[in-house]
């Protein structure tokens, strides 16, 4: 999933694009922390935070950190992996 994120300061749309190819524009704050991102992706996904993972520049996004801990910037685009669950 691919995620286009609209950062509420100066910046402008950033995206996320899902592995179907789904495109999910977002509004968000330099502030924001990835797990408040990722609450605004199940609204729209119905894909629950537990299963996100965000990948920015190659890396994943700790829940902890800010988007401007990224640099995440307008027309940024960030990538929504879903996380495998172990089998028996």
């Amino acid at each position: 999933m691919l995620i286009k994120v609209k950062a509420r300061s100066s910046s402008s749309p950033q995206s996320k694009r899902t592995l179907t190819g789904k495109e999910i524009e977002l509004d968000i704050d330099p502030e924001d922390k990835i797990t408040r991102i990722k609450e605004r992706i199940e609204e729209q996904s119905g894909v629950p935070p537990p299963q996100q993972r965000l990948i920015f520049g190659g890396k994943q996004m700790q829940d902890d950190k800010s988007a401007k801990d990224f640099n995440v910037s307008a027309g940024s685009v960030l990538h929504l992996v879903l996380a495998l669950r172990g089998g028996r």
